[in-house]
């Protein structure tokens, strides 16, 4: 018979809370009803830290990430501070510089979690000049018969990547180009209807913005921006 983990007791927020070793903060604070924001996280798939939306404060020098941090004995954590507010401000501000002015997730569905956080934030407008119009736009893919791709709606949070390789093992998606102009590619950055893509919507259902979406959704909410 296996042994117990080991419990670990700490504070999220003020509330005391005990969890096996091994559990995020991310983990920790959904078991006791206290929501952090992310963008690159699911569930479903390992933790990686890339969007850094879900920073909170463990009383050290830089925020940490609370989808990669355990937890550890007697830590204090804080998750809606003004520091960390302030820090989930700016990197929403940032993202939505150069988001498309309309997202078709969030047209059709609701579901666009960018969108959703920036109102949640009271964000209207940013203090940021835009570099996703004319020339400077990463571009759109409807190459596939099921899925549109826009580029430009895509945050780099490698949610598609992940469910390609780790829940379909299709290993299609990957990452091409360098700094601005960085965006998720298809095989050897292929179209994604002329790459070995087999459609099964995975990427798209894991998708948090407009970057990946259905195509019968442009019914809904017509097709151009």
């Amino acid at each position: 018979m296996a042994d117990a983990p080991r419990m670990i007791t700490l504070t999220i927020d003020g509330k005391q809370i005990v969890v096996p070793q091994g559990t995020t903060i991310w983990e920790a604070a959904r078991l006791a009803g206290i929501g952090i924001p992310v963008l690159c996280h699911n569930p479903r798939m390992r933790p990686v830290g890339v969007c850094r939306m879900c920073v909170v404060d463990v009383g050290e020098r830089v925020l940490a990430a609370s989808c990669v941090r355990q937890c550890s004995q007697d830590q204090k954590v804080v998750t809606n501070s003004p520091k960390v507010q302030g820090h989930r401000r700016m990197l929403t501000q940032l993202l939505m510089s150069d988001y498309p002015d309309r997202s078709m997730r969030d047209t059709a569905t609701g579901g666009d979690e960018l969108v959703n956080l920036a109102r949640d934030l009271e964000i209207d407008g940013v203090p940021f000049p835009s570099g996703g119009k004319g020339a400077a736009a990463r571009g759109r893919d409807d190459s596939s018969y099921v899925i549109a791709v826009d580029h430009q709606a895509c945050i780099l949070c490698d949610r598609c990547i992940r469910a390609c390789d780790e829940l379909q093992n299709n290993d299609v998606i990957g990452r091409t180009s360098r700094g601005y102009h960085a965006r998720i590619g298809f095989d050897l950055n292929n179209p994604m209807g002329e790459s070995t893509c087999v459609s099964c919507g995975e990427c798209m259902a894991v998708c948090p913005t407009g970057a990946l979406t259905n195509k019968s959704w442009s019914l809904v909410g017509g097709a151009e921006r």
